[in-house]
């Protein structure tokens, strides 16, 4: 990504945020103004409880991202281990990985999700640890594929015979070698996550109100969609526009 393009996206979070702290206070509810439609001092007009659309979906955005940067960072973190040590050394270790990751692939996210919330309840580290599950074995599959691949490559070999210890091997050689297929992932990861918090949120799994996120503000806002669609449609433009980002981030970067 272009330097210009970084200064971008930065200059309009911080106008974002600005906005969000001095514009509208996102829990303010007014009787006066429920179901308002947009002005030009309320941009995205006013939910059913007459709290400001614009600022909800601001600090919502900001929940589900951070939800969804914390969840899928933690996978790919976990996932570079435990890939490069199963790819690497093979044999009990891979064999172990391999049955562990086709065990938790073969259980619905929604189990998942459940399972999670019924042991730790609902909140932000229920719902960050939901999405970690589900998000692990796809980066411990990719790291683990890479490194069997790459382990067997002459850069390798020929480290390998000057008596470089393996850690160095696998965490400075073969990873700077694989971190272009480790961003995308985490890219594509990250926008998955996206969707999957906003889809816990709407079925009512993920952060309850009165925080609000993009799948908690788009369930409640439903029952509206034909009275007052600004309500509805904002956030899910939201999800598709950080989606839609995300993806294409990956993908230039693919490239």
């Amino acid at each position: 990504m272009k330097l210009k393009t970084k200064i971008g996206i930065i200059l309009l979070i911080c106008f974002a945020v600005f906005l969000f702290v001095f514009y509208q206070n996102p829990y303010s509810m007014n009787e006066t103004k429920v179901l308002h439609k947009p002005t030009l001092e309320n941009i995205l007009g006013h939910d059913s409880l007459g709290r400001d659309v614009f600022s909800r979906l601001i600090l919502g955005a900001f929940f589900s991202v951070i939800i969804a940067f914390t969840s899928v960072l933690m996978a790919t973190i976990c996932g570079i281990i435990i890939g490069c040590i199963a790819g690497y050394y093979g044999k009990i270790s891979d064999f172990i990985v391999v049955q562990l990751t086709e065990v938790i692939i073969a259980i619905p996210s929604i189990l998942i999700a459940l399972g999670v919330i019924v042991i730790l309840g609902t909140g932000f580290v229920s719902l960050i640890v939901a999405i970690f599950l589900m998000y692990l074995p796809r980066s411990i599959n990719l790291v683990r594929g890479l490194v069997k691949k790459e382990k067997h490559m002459e850069y390798v070999i020929a480290v390998r015979t000057y008596g470089i210890s393996s850690f160095r091997v696998l965490f400075v050689h073969i990873l700077i070698n694989i971190k272009k297929e480790i961003w995308v992932n985490f890219s594509t990861s990250f926008a998955g996550a996206i969707l999957t918090e906003a889809g816990l949120g709407y079925l009512g799994l993920g952060i309850q109100p009165p925080y609000p996120t993009l799948g908690n503000i788009l369930s409640q806002s439903q029952s509206y969609f034909l009275s007052a669609p600004w309500v509805t449609v904002s956030p899910g433009l939201a999800i598709i526009f950080i989606v839609y980002f995300m993806n294409k981030l990956g993908k230039r970067t693919e490239g």
